[in-house]
Formats: C-alpha cells, sequence, structure tokens
C-alpha cells in the first residue's frame, strides 16, 4: 500500500508518516521502484503508535519504544518496563485529575446551594 492510500485509510497527513519515518518510529518496506510500501503490519503498528501517543506518552518514549521493538523479541523486557513505567505515570495523572474534579464537584454544588436560596 502506497503512503497516500495508507494516509486516507489511518487518517494522519502523508508528512506524520515521513516525520515518524524520519524519526525511526515506523519502517516501512520499498516497492522495486523505491515507493513506500505499507503492509497491515504497519497499520496495526501505526495505530499501536497513536495510541501510545494518546495515552500521553512522550514523543521521543515512543522513537525508543520503536527502536526496542526493531531489535527484536529480546527487547520485550524493556519494552514492558516502558509500557509498566507510563502506566504509573498514567496513574498518577489519573489521581491527579480525580483530585481536580473533587474541587470542581465541590465548587458546583456550592453554586446550586446559592442558587437554590434564591
Amino acid at each position: 500500500m502506497r503512503i497516500g492510500q495508507v494516509s486516507e485509510r489511518v487518517g494522519l497527513p502523508i508528512s506524520t508518516f515521513r516525520y515518524y519515518e524520519r524519526r525511526g518510529i515506523i519502517r516501512p518496506g520499498r516497492s522495486p521502484e523505491w515507493y513506500r510500501d505499507y503492509m497491515e503490519q504497519d497499520l496495526a503498528w501505526i495505530a499501536f503508535v497513536q495510541r501510545l501517543l494518546a495515552t500521553g506518552m512522550p514523543l521521543a518514549q515512543v522513537q525508543e519504544y520503536a527502536r526496542l521493538r526493531h531489535e527484536g523479541d529480546s527487547t520485550v523486557p524493556q519494552r514492558l518496563e516502558m509500557l509498566y513505567k507510563h502506566r504509573g505515570a498514567l496513574e498518577a495523572r489519573m489521581k491527579e485529575l480525580q483530585e481536580q474534579m473533587g474541587f470542581l464537584d465541590q465548587k458546583i454544588q456550592v453554586y446550586l446551594g446559592m442558587l437554590e436560596k434564591q
């Protein structure tokens, strides 16, 4: 599959794919004419990368994860450790957000009480 087809299918601009390639995050094959040639497994990897980014993983960490993945199964322990660390950071962020929600809920209740008294 050519880069334009992948761009349409995934919903990302072509420039993003080229950027990811320059950073070593994706490594598409090449056709005999030297065009980028994406396979289904490349699409699955791109979807995984997008999910990592959506969780807030910094691009530099995604790049490191991609480098380790490219090195093969011997790096599974390092990749697992990266995911555990990122998960821990997400848990901490969720706790922080829950505390902020609690603060907002308290303020909302104050205002609702004020409106009921009017």
